[in-house]
């Protein structure tokens, strides 16, 4: 099985990402925020050194805070400590931007910096649109040791609305999509997945689907309130935030319940943005992926958990993770919404998912 990590960076969380690929899981990605968390190629850059299989990446980068040349030079540098075993993920950023009161990129920006580094970290030369200008970029010593070029880097694109998955499987070698255990809703996903790659001429199969869910493992006498408490907090509002649009526009598939408490919840999550005295962007992000922030707790109902979260006893746990990858999901993923807790969670995935496949 094919499972997958994602977390902010925490610098002195390094060790954990050796620890994970000692009990099978594939792929480690960490989140970037420059006001957030630690810089993610830094810790990337060390957990290579430390590990010898495990997949390596970004979970997510986005075209406005790094453009693509920075973006392909980190890379391909991580691919030379880590050789064939790296992994660009990309978005249009939510987190990293919002927090420095800033819009995310458009997806005509982000399409733009996939081209630019999925060239640069090929080798190639190619066109960079940068400051009102259009000129040919490449790396100009591929051969010293500088950098790795040689062992492929896939692509995996955080992508939300069928604009954005259309245009994300002309370049992706994955698609990440919010996704829990419904298996209406990853198969909703998966068909319009299947129908872009095709509209795109590629091959079927070709771009894995990539699944990101909340976790949490119910021990014994716990509550799914104990898992929003102790484990994902609001992270299964992010999911209603990302998918409100596309639900909204699939009640017929979905159902009206489960679209209009997604839809409630981004609202009440997001509030009145036309309100006066809203609170500085700074203060809205201070406890971003810190546990969970009281005041958003009475948000998160059991539906939505039920919905968007891989929770529950071990052999809940593997059930669902079994009814996920037979609906379409490729490769399985949760991020780990609290760092103060993610060692816990990673040895629970292991010993209660990976253990027994």
């Amino acid at each position: 099985m094919e499972f997958s990590i994602g977390t902010c960076a925490k610098i002195d969380q390094v060790p954990m990402v050796k620890r994970a690929e000692d009990l099978g899981i594939t792929h480690f990605g960490v989140g970037e925020g420059p006001l957030l968390f630690s810089d993610p190629y830094q810790f990337l850059a060390l957990a290579a050194a430390q590990t010898s299989t495990i997949n390596l990446g970004t979970m997510v980068t986005n075209p406005l805070t790094r453009i693509g040349p920075v973006t392909a030079n980190s890379m391909a540098t991580l691919n030379a400590l880590a050789p064939g075993r790296t992994f660009l993920g990309i978005g249009t950023a939510n987190n990293a931007l919002r927090s420095m009161g800033n819009r995310p990129a458009k997806i005509s920006e982000l399409m733009h910096t996939i081209e630019v580094s999925r060239e640069l970290m090929a080798g190639r030369r190619v066109v960079h649109k940068w400051l009102g200008q259009e000129r040919e970029v490449e790396f100009l010593d591929k051969d010293s040791g500088f950098l790795n070029v040689k062992d492929y880097i896939p692509i995996w694109v955080a992508a939300g609305g069928p604009r954005g998955l259309a245009e994300a499987v002309k370049y992706a070698d994955a698609i990440v999509y919010c996704l829990g255990p419904n298996t209406d809703m990853i198969k909703l996903i998966r068909s319009k997945l299947d129908k872009a790659v095709a509209d795109a001429g590629r091959a079927p199969g070709s771009v894995k689907l990539v699944s990101l869910s909340w976790f949490y493992q119910l021990e014994n006498g716990e509550t799914w309130e104990d898992g929003v408490t102790n484990g994902f907090g609001s992270g299964p509002i992010s999911s209603c935030i990302t998918n409100s649009g596309l639900m909204n526009d699939h009640r017929d598939q979905l159902g009206d319940a489960i679209v209009d408490a997604s839809i409630l919840a981004a609202q009440q999550y997001l509030g009145d943005p036309t309100a006066e005295n809203q609170p500085h962007y700074l203060d809205v992000w201070a406890k971003y992926l810190r546990g969970l922030d009281p005041k958003h707790r009475p948000i998160i109902t059991k539906e939505l958990v039920d919905y968007w979260c891989l929770y529950g006893s071990p052999g809940q746990l593997r059930e669902k993770a079994a009814l996920m990858r037979e609906a379409g999901v490729d490769i399985l993923q949760v991020f780990l919404s609290n760092p103060f807790t993610a060692q816990r969670d990673i040895d629970n995935i292991g010993h209660s998912i990976l253990a027994h496949n």
